[in-house]
């Protein structure tokens, strides 16, 4: 079973000191590699894993990594134990040249990795767009685990899921590395792109497309239809909303959507898009806070 885990761990590591943003830069020092189960082969698996307190799992979006909760690591870390994989087939994750990169994959990576840290207490979760899914998901698996669920703009959650076939996964996910897509891609992720994006921001939108793999993983992705309507898995689980107005990327339409259903608890932040935890932190830390603790 060939991976390329030591590459993409060598990839990482030789271009930490080089991370712009400080931030970054700080929560690569929390990094572990977990090796799992056989299933896996002989991978390790980038998770950060930092702070004191109850623990708290966050989840990225589609084609992200770790770095994605920088701005909000260093806030939640006096307050709970953060556990921030990169999930399968994305960020800095080995890419397994046998494996199927689908929802059942990175679900079943995901619940070993939990089992393989032992956390005895429930656990409370940040899913943050995709990571929305991929949290609604693994509640399925793990529901008796599972305390409380933050979803900072959440996708994913109505719509079916959308196979694309080759050799249109495979166009699409080179289209998705161009860097002029990269570019545009993390403007409009932010409420207010020319304050908010410059070198910094761009830098980590991309640094993982130079991971070995990165391309295959994505279309596999592609091809299985990724996360849809998982809102159907919703368990009975105590849930907040975190959204900006300015959300160009889920626009008006799904905002309407999560504002009609009771059980997500929305909370809209002004001046704010589809990044609450990158555009503003310190709001979105208090409402976490708040509703985690309390």
């Amino acid at each position: 079973m060939k991976d390329s885990n030591s590459s993409n761990y060598s990839y990482l590591m030789k271009l930490k000191d080089s991370i712009i943003d400080p931030l970054g830069k700080n929560i690569t020092e929390d990094l572990h590699w977990l090796q799992l189960k056989k299933k896996w082969g002989l991978s390790k698996f980038p998770v950060v894993i930092g702070g004191e307190g109850p623990p708290l799992l966050c989840l990225h979006g589609f084609d992200s990594s770790f770095l994605e909760f920088r701005r909000i690591y260093p806030l939640l870390k006096n307050k709970f134990k953060l556990i921030i994989p990169d999930l399968l087939g994305f960020g800095f994750s080995p890419r397994i040249s046998s494996l199927n990169y689908n929802p059942e994959n990175i679900i079943i990576n995901l619940t070993d990795i939990i089992h393989l840290l032992k956390i005895t207490q429930k656990i409370s979760i940040i899913g943050a767009s995709m990571g929305g899914s991929v949290a609604f998901s693994l509640t399925g698996k793990i529901r008796d685990d599972i305390d409380k669920m933050i979803l900072l703009s959440p996708a994913g959650l109505f719509e079916k899921p959308k196979k694309i076939p080759r050799p249109f996964n495979q166009l699409g996910a080179s289209f998705l590395g161009l860097p002029i897509v990269r570019k545009n891609l993390c403007r409009q992720a932010f409420s207010s792109p020319d304050q908010s994006v410059g070198a910094a921001e761009q830098q980590i939108a991309s640094i993982h497309l130079g991971c070995k793999g990165w391309r295959n993983s994505l279309a596999s992705f592609a091809k299985s239809g990724g996360f849809g309507r998982t809102y159907e898995n919703l368990q009975n689980i105590e849930i907040k909303t975190i959204c900006g107005e300015n959300d160009r990327i889920l626009g008006i339409d799904e905002l309407n959507k999560f504002q009609k259903i009771n059980n997500l608890n929305l909370v809209k932040l002004k001046n704010c898009g589809h990044l609450p935890h990158l555009d503003l932190p310190q709001l979105t830390e208090k409402i976490i806070k708040d509703f985690l603790l309390n």
